[in-house]
């Protein structure tokens, strides 16, 4: 069952909003990118599809949960583009200044989501070192920078709702699909949402690192 949750709706032990009944709904695990597309209904279901909200969809690791970020309408129906709700911790969580140091790959997880509602798992056991100033903690996990986790420590990721799996090897199945139904394409009127580069917090710095 896929089901959608308002924006204004975080309880996610409970049924969402509204059932969904997509034409597609895949998920390409090489970019942790979920697509659903959903026509216009006699039921109004498609009215619930809003930006922001959340898509509890089946995966290949269960019921997982998915925050809208892209958002394109026509005359026939919704297509939007969703992303693990893991995600929502680069909003949420800032490290202001944070040090694990000769940490395993668990301990400098539990160090870096310590006091948040995230959590980590790692089965990596090597010791490093690494210092994050001022970073989202996606940033500081996966980003690019040679301090960054992935770059520490190394691993394979996974996310798992509001916890990221972060191991030495998670599998043999690389770019994995998860389909339901099938495309479908029309032609009209169009909207397209995007919320991807959205700022919500700015985070200042004066003279002497006030």
């Amino acid at each position: 069952m896929i089901q959608i949750y308002l924006p204004t709706n975080n309880n996610f032990n409970f049924n969402g909003d509204m059932t969904l009944f997509p034409t597609m709904c895949e998920l390409d695990t090489s970019t942790w990118q979920l697509t659903l597309e959903h026509p216009i209904d006699e039921e109004d279901r498609w009215k619930y599809i809003l930006e922001e909200g959340v898509i509890k969809a089946p995966s290949f690791n269960g019921d997982q949960l998915f925050r809208i970020s892209n958002l394109f309408k026509s005359d026939s129906g919704v297509e939007v583009k969703a992303y693990p709700i893991y995600y929502d911790a680069k909003d949420e969580v800032f490290l202001e200044s944070v040090r694990p140091t000769n940490k395993t790959g668990q301990e400098a997880l539990d160090i870096m989501m310590e006091g948040t509602k995230y959590f980590g798992e790692s089965d990596i056991t090597i010791l490093n070192t690494a210092y994050y100033e001022r970073k989202n903690l996606l940033q500081a996990l996966l980003g690019t920078e040679n301090n960054s986790f992935l770059n520490r420590w190394g691993g394979e990721v996974m996310f798992d709702n509001f916890k990221i799996l972060i191991k030495q090897r998670l599998g043999s199945d690389y770019g994995l699909s998860i389909k339901y139904g099938k495309n479908v394409q029309y032609d009209g009127f169009t909207e397209t949402i995007d919320m991807d580069d959205v700022v919500t917090r700015i985070y200042p710095k004066a003279y002497n690192g006030r």
